[in-house]
């Protein structure tokens, strides 16, 4: 497991905006993630490249979940 901390994709509302699923409920609920687990992120300014990162990925288009 990996620790998620404020400011990376896990606990940002963008991170599986379009592709919800239990784990990311987890993610938040906990703070932390599977090794290798991935999710899109749902950023307008990379929407439609549909980029996928891990829970403890980061940009500066954090917004809270």
């Amino acid at each position: 497991m990996i620790h998620v901390n404020e400011g990376q994709c896990g606990l940002c509302a963008h991170y599986g905006e379009h592709h919800s699923d239990d784990m990311l409920v987890q993610i938040r609920i906990d703070g932390t993630a599977p090794e290798g687990y991935i999710n899109e992120c749902g950023h307008p300014a990379v929407e439609g490249l549909h980029l996928r990162t891990p829970a403890n990925g980061a940009c500066d288009g954090f917004k809270a979940a």
